[in-house]
């Protein structure tokens, strides 16, 4: 009998790469949950035999029947949904109600083996107070509210997924052709040596996934921590850590552009906010956390008894990560 592994934001980046690493395996029954059933992503994702259920996250009820008879929850929240319209005060209220509707619902599912929540570092207590990320924080809240149940948190992965390659398609992140120059520039809050942890490709999170739930990650999982590991366990998945410049060369150099066709400005806050506007606050603030706490503490847990582990050591030996620059090169940046 296979085993039921329900995927909140099936129709989203994070949800899909896990369906689709998933999707084909005879020992998984996929079951996508999505708040309209009726979306073009959700009639494609029926119409390939994956059955396809209605949950609203801002209705905890509606989870605890989409989570019925399931052995593993993908979990995930978008705080940029509310964020573009309320902005990142109330976004960050709305995230974390949404995210204990989810714990709440998982806890309520007798069947339930494990709890993958997708989550991000506390930023407030890794920068000692300086930098507050919004779209961190909320997450990592309901991180200390699903420490709070035992059951629970023994059942739970914390995953951390790092920068998409995809982000530098959008402002304030996309580079800008400079004609006067014959060069891309793009421009940051903080120093070109600020570190960047890339994810590489966005099927790398399926994989990390697979890796978790197959029987070779099982194994491997406990071979590191132990059968009965009683702290929080979170898994990061990366590839490599760039400064910010050697991440867009590395962009250039897969796009065929040169290396040294991109230039990395280095801007004030307050110029990158007028940029930007409130896309450069929200992303500025994480660039700038990344800059304060350094690579050490940017990637680091806060729990005396958490374990981190680099989703690379879960892997068995027929999966890898597509590496950063792979994953740049497999998409046209034609409209850069």
């Amino acid at each position: 009998m296979p085993k039921i592994v329900a995927i909140v934001g099936a129709t989203g980046t994070q949800g899909g790469a896990v369906i689709s690493a998933l999707e084909g395996n005879p020992s998984f029954q996929i079951r996508a949950l999505t708040r309209n059933t009726n979306s073009e992503k959700a009639k494609d994702l029926a119409s390939r035999g994956i059955e396809v259920v209605a949950a609203d996250l801002n209705d905890e009820s509606s989870l605890v029947k989409a989570f019925a008879d399931v052995s593993i929850i993908y979990a995930v929240t978008n705080f940029f949904e509310p964020f573009a319209t309320v902005g990142p005060e109330a976004a960050m209220e709305i995230e974390y109600q949404q995210g204990v509707n989810l714990a709440q619902a998982a806890s309520q599912t007798p069947s339930l083996e494990l709890y993958i929540w997708s989550t991000l570092p506390d930023s407030r207590t890794l920068s000692s107070g300086a930098v507050v990320v919004p779209h961190f924080a909320a997450k990592a809240r309901v991180d200390e509210f699903i420490k709070q149940d035992q059951v629970l948190l023994s059942k739970t992965v914390f995953l951390w997924v790092t920068f998409y390659t995809s982000n530098l398609f959008y402002p304030p992140f996309a580079p800008v052709y400079a004609n006067s120059i014959g060069k891309f520039v793009a421009f940051t809050p903080v120093s070109a040596q600020t570190r960047i942890a890339s994810l590489g490709a966005m099927s790398n999170v399926g994989t990390a996934v697979a890796g978790l739930v197959e029987n070779d990650g099982q194994t491997l999982w406990t071979s590191k921590l132990g059968a009965s590991s009683s702290g929080a366990k979170y898994v990061i998945v990366t590839t490599t850590s760039y400064t910010v410049q050697d991440y867009y060369s590395a962009w250039a150099k897969a796009i065929g552009k040169g290396e040294d066709q991109v230039k990395v400005l280095p801007i004030s806050f307050a110029d990158y906010e007028a940029l930007f506007a409130e896309w450069g606050t929200e992303l500025g603030l994480m660039m700038r956390f990344w800059e304060v706490a350094g690579p050490e503490k940017s990637w680091a847990t806060v729990g005396q008894t958490d374990t981190l582990i680099d989703s690379r050591e879960l892997l068995g030996p027929c999966k890898t990560l597509v590496e950063t620059e792979e994953a740049f090169a497999q998409v046209s940046w034609d409209n850069i």
